[in-house]
């Protein structure tokens, strides 16, 4: 087959990271008055709930002198400072200075666009977000039992750990799956999307911003849903989290063996992955025509935007 050109994924030097939506922690670590503390992109966050149970993803450095706001308290539904006490609200005004001085108008920390779903807190990497937190296609997160993993933290580029959802290729060589692949994918401003299908078997797949792949599977009958995503820690490290879904089946211990079965199959997957992306030196390769699949996801992700973490 010809050689095709190939925009390589983009290695940058400076601070900024993609606009995307990116796993922060699990539902489970954040209950009412929890205070928990994040490295993520570069910089630090808070992780809480407010007054009406809505997550709350914040910068962790006090606007004061830069202390790490998760060393604080939570104290009447806010955030306390650990050093000199101030406190911060939801929106991140600060509510409080002990010492009675004025409030300064910069006395602040940003509080970034959140969600919760499929068993994860999210942040986007912005002011506003500029799409909706990522899908799974093929079902809604109340159609499903469904539960979220992490998997621990990796140093392979995110980027190249994602394009796997486009990868067909590797699904036969590496995971020995006789899969087929789609004659073309969907490559939008914030998303990948493609079906493929064959008798007995059908693969849904999305990915969305540069964070995440979700896919839906139908085999034998069965109905399986995953999600694979990861945020930066910094430019050398990220933390790596699994969803795994069933339908609902209205028995407890069904969909327990149900997910317990599929948790098994996605973490078989990701042991035989790892030990070869962990070791990549990824750089600019010559592609052939059975590439041509990856081919759009590297340009997809060489034009998708990048920023430094607001209020950094």
């Amino acid at each position: 087959m010809d050689a095709i050109a190939v925009t390589p994924v983009r290695t940058v030097s400076d601070e900024t990271y993609y606009q995307c939506w990116y796993p922060v922690c699990l539902v489970s670590e954040v209950g009412a008055a929890t205070l928990v503390g994040v490295d993520m992109l570069g910089t630090r966050v808070i992780v809480y709930r407010d007054a009406s149970g809505k997550a709350v993803v914040q910068s962790a450095w006090c606007p004061h002198l830069g202390a790490d706001l998760s060393q604080g308290a939570r104290v009447e539904g806010q955030v306390r400072c650990p050093y000199h006490h101030w406190r911060f609200d939801s929106t991140g005004a600060c509510s409080h200075i002990p010492t009675g001085d004025r409030i300064p108008a910069a006395a602040r920390i940003f509080t970034y666009p959140s969600a919760e779903a499929w068993g994860l807190i999210w942040l986007f990497n912005g002011t506003t977000a500029a799409f909706d937190v990522p899908r799974v296609p093929g079902a809604t997160e109340a159609e499903l039992a469904c539960e979220a993993h992490l998997r621990g933290i990796r140093t392979s580029p995110g980027e190249i750990a994602l394009s796997n959802g486009v990868d067909f290729q590797h699904l036969r060589t590496l995971h020995g799956l006789q899969t087929t692949e789609p004659e073309e994918i969907a490559v939008r401003d914030h998303e990948i999307e493609f079906r493929v299908g064959r008798a007995g078997y059908t693969q849904h797949g999305v990915i969305s911003g540069v964070s995440t792949f979700a896919q839906h599977l139908t085999s034998g009958g069965s109905n399986l849903f995953m999600l694979f995503c990861g945020a930066p820690i910094d430019r050398g490290r990220r933390r790596m989290f699994f969803m795994v879904g069933v339908p609902r089946m209205g028995g407890a211990q069904a969909e327990r063996q149900a997910l317990d079965n599929l948790r098994g199959f996605v973490e078989r997957l990701l042991a035989e992955d790892e030990p070869v992306l962990e070791s990549m030196r990824f750089r600019r390769g010559t592609l052939v025509a059975s590439d041509r699949h990856l081919a759009r996801y590297f340009r997809y992700v060489s034009e998708f935007p990048r920023a430094a973490p607001p209020g950094v």
